[in-house]
Formats: C-alpha cells, structure tokens, sequence
C-alpha cells in the first residue's frame, strides 16, 4: 500500500507548520507564529481561530495549516473537503507544502478519487522546491507509480532530497541497498547511507548501523 511507504503526514505536523514558512509572507508572520505556539500546546481550536482570519486575507501558510488540522482531524471532525479546498488555496500562490499534501490525497484517495497521475505530477512540481515532496517524487519512481519504474531516478531522487534536509530518504537508501530493492546489495554502500542519516540524529539509522557493525 502506498500509505505504508510514503512520509505519514501526522508527526511532522508541528515540524511543518513550525519550521521556515513565514518568510515569504513577513508581514503576517508575527500573528502566525501565534498560532504555531497553539499548535503546539495542543491548542487546536485557539490554533484555528488564530489561522483563520490570516487564510482569509490570503496567507499561504495559514492555509495549509488549517487543510493539515482538518486532514488530521486534530481538534476537530476529519474534513477532506476542506482539507482539499485549503490546500488548492495554498498551492495556487505556490506554497510547496500544500502541493505535496494534496498530492498524498490523490495517491491514498483521502476523499478524493485516486489518482496516481495526478499524485505524480503533483508531487513533480512540488519537488521543485520542497525536500519531502522530492521523497515522494522517487517513490513513485521506485515503484512506478503514475509514472515509468525508473530505478536510477529513484536514487537521485532519493540523495537530492536527504541532501535537502529530508533525512528518511537518507535511511531509504540504506534500506535499498541492504536488502537489494531495485540495486545490488551492497552492505558498505547500506552503511554509508545508513551513518548520513546517523549524523542528522536519525534514531532508525543509528539502530542499523550497530545490526551492520557499522
């Protein structure tokens, strides 16, 4: 199941909604990271209350952060449509996150029709500028998705995202050539990629690396 491969979406939440998306919008960033605080306390309800008025005058982020609350159903009843709805609104002024979340309902068919072309494409563009929706891109390379199977693109994939700041895909690649998905096994090229995520404090890494002796 593509779900089970893919980066879930509910423990980066905080990390997405806490981590580099006000500065495209400066302006409104004070108010927003009101919210983030709310976010993290748990504050669900306050948290919306907080994005909504910032969505409504066209902030990108609050968007996305309300699609991703109401995905989750954190605080609230799961909403696809307004997830969905969100996530259009954020995505049409090119925020990157809201591409790769609604990509990830088109491949799971979250309240939408499944779609892996769709998933692909979104997942494409998002990719241009964003380390997880990269991740994304070279899964469904790796399993043909959507697209051609595509093992070598999979791969640079893979490394351009872990180089980006995605970390998992360090660890895919590890796990990739260790057990032989789509390359030769390789145990020291399992290791190599297995001690890059180790040194970004990846904890799956570090497990692998003393099962390897590495």
């Amino acid at each position: 199941m593509p779900n089970k491969l893919f980066a879930t979406i509910a423990p980066v939440l905080c990390s997405i909604l806490c981590i580099g998306v006000f500065t495209a919008f400066p302006a409104l960033s004070g108010d927003y990271q009101e919210g983030l605080k709310m976010v993290r306390a748990g504050q669900w309800e306050a948290a919306l209350n907080e994005f909504k008025p910032l969505a409504d005058s066209g902030h990108a982020p609050s968007q996305f952060s309300i699609g991703l609350i109401y995905q989750l159903g954190r605080g609230v009843k799961k909403d696809a449509d307004m997830a969905r709805k969100m996530y259009v609104m954020s995505a049409k002024q090119g925020f990157w996150p809201a591409y790769n979340n609604l990509a990830k309902m088109f491949l799971d068919g979250d309240g939408i029709p499944q779609s892996n072309a769709t998933a692909f494409k979104l997942f494409e563009k998002a990719s241009e500028n964003h380390a997880q929706a990269k991740n994304n891109l070279a899964r469904m390379y790796e399993n043909g998705w959507g697209v051609d199977k595509d093992m070598f693109i999979a791969l640079r994939l893979y490394e351009e995202s872990g180089d980006a700041g995605f970390i998992p895909s360090y660890f895919r690649l590890g796990e990739m050539f260790e057990q032989g998905l789509g390359v030769d096994k390789d145990k020291q090229a399992a290791i190599a990629w297995y001690q890059k995520a180790a040194e970004k404090n990846n904890a799956d890494a570090a497990k692998k690396l003393k099962q390897l002796g590495g």
